[in-house]
């Protein structure tokens, strides 16, 4: 075995190093986008059950799902570029190849089932989902009444469809996601 190959693998293994660690602060990064997420819906719902009048306030739900999810999507499309670079361009130039993205690869699962019961769908899109249908009675109460409408029910019944439409694409955003799901 000659130096300038042993050379030329320990620097494709420092590099591997060094991108693995990138994916690992990529990784700690989710990690803290999931817990900002989790506390600020709490924050909502805390408000929200505080009265009646404030159930309003659950709208707000789907736009951090889908801002959350967005960066989430953003941070793991970031993840999955490194990994593709690993397995395509780094892999093939040591001996013995670096397994593990392509390992990671074939773990995601074959059914649509096993896809769509990730958590993800119930912090994203299912608690924005909940929050549609827990004020929809609000919006329908209001219209159904004989008297006029306050103002607050026009914002909330104007901002409920642009509610629905971030929760869409909060749902596609998980959708677009490398984890192995």
């Amino acid at each position: 075995m000659a130096e300038a190959d042993q050379d030329a693998w320990a620097s494709h293994l420092a590099e591997y190093s060094a991108l693995r660690s990138e994916i690992n602060t990529r990784i700690s990064l989710q990690h803290q986008v999931l817990a900002l997420h989790m506390t600020a819906v709490s924050v909502v719902l805390s408000v929200a059950l505080s009265g009646r009048s404030r159930w309003p306030v659950l709208l707000v739900i789907p736009f951090i799902a889908y801002t959350s999810s967005e960066i989430l999507a953003s941070l793991f499309r970031t993840v999955e570029g490194i990994a593709k670079y690993i397995d395509e361009e780094l892999s093939p130039q040591v001996p013995g190849g670096l397994g593990w993205e392509a390992w990671l690869v074939r773990q995601k699962p074959a059914s649509e089932v096993q896809k769509i019961t990730h958590p993800y769908y119930l912090l994203f899109p299912g608690i924005s989902i909940l929050s549609l249908l827990a004020i929809f009675p609000f919006v329908w109460s209001g219209r159904a009444n004989n008297h006029k409408p306050e103002i607050s029910f026009w914002i909330v019944a104007s901002a409920w469809p642009f509610a629905a439409v971030f929760t869409v694409l909060s749902f596609k955003a998980i959708r677009r996601l490398r984890a192995p799901f």
